[in-house]
């Protein structure tokens, strides 16, 4: 056995330089090829954690996005054409909703605030596009109804105006621009709420 040893000692010390050269430089490639296969193996983890993150953070974005739009008082409505015309013209078409909450309308708008007679549709239209809230009720709505109602829109110096719709087909409407909301009792945390999602904005 020692012998044996003996005799490959002998022939690893009678390899010339330009064998050992090449045996350095076989043991170097094979570094530096183990060395790349590490990098490349970050590098693949590195864009699979990134992707990963950005999928995530995406997911959350879009569900926080449709969280936001969810809660969002009142239901969403089609904006219908925003054009001004003359009182007495002929109305080139018909409001999707009752009261309109976007469409055709007067170059005028009504005082923000309390009002004791009704609003034309048109003129309120405008209010609307200026980033108000317009809060109807029907004219048989019970004393203490309209009362609250007052008291609430007393609380705003602009952006906010209330008044009597006979045309209402539920006791409180609110209108802004592209969002109606409508219901047949008292429910000032509704209002509120849906004032300040909707006041000066459009």
């Amino acid at each position: 056995m020692e012998n044996q040893n003996q005799s490959e000692y002998n022939q690893e010390g009678q390899l010339s330089k330009k064998e050992r050269r090449e045996i350095k430089n076989l043991e170097e490639e094979k570094l530096l090829a183990s060395y790349t296969r590490r990098m490349k193996m970050r590098k693949a983890m590195k864009i699979a954690v990134i992707s990963v993150a950005v999928i995530v953070f995406g997911s959350v974005l879009t569900w926080l996005a449709f969280r936001g739009t969810s809660e969002m008082p009142g239901e969403e409505v089609s904006i219908q054409p925003n054009e001004i015309i003359n009182p007495g013209d002929p109305m080139p078409g018909i409001y999707l909703t009752n009261p309109p909450v976007s469409g055709w309308h007067y170059n005028e708008t009504a005082n923000w605030g309390v009002h004791e007679e009704e609003i034309k549709d048109q003129i309120a239209v405008s209010n609307l596009e200026e980033g108000g809230v317009w809060i109807t009720y029907n004219p048989d709505s019970p004393p203490e109804v309209v009362d609250s109602l007052k008291s609430i829109t007393e609380k705003y110096k602009d952006k906010v105006i209330l008044s009597p719709r006979s045309a209402n087909d539920s006791l409180i409407a609110l209108a802004s621009w592209g969002r109606l909301d409508k219901f047949n009792y008292l429910d000032e945390q509704r209002i509120v709420k849906f004032i300040k999602a909707y006041r000066g904005k459009k």
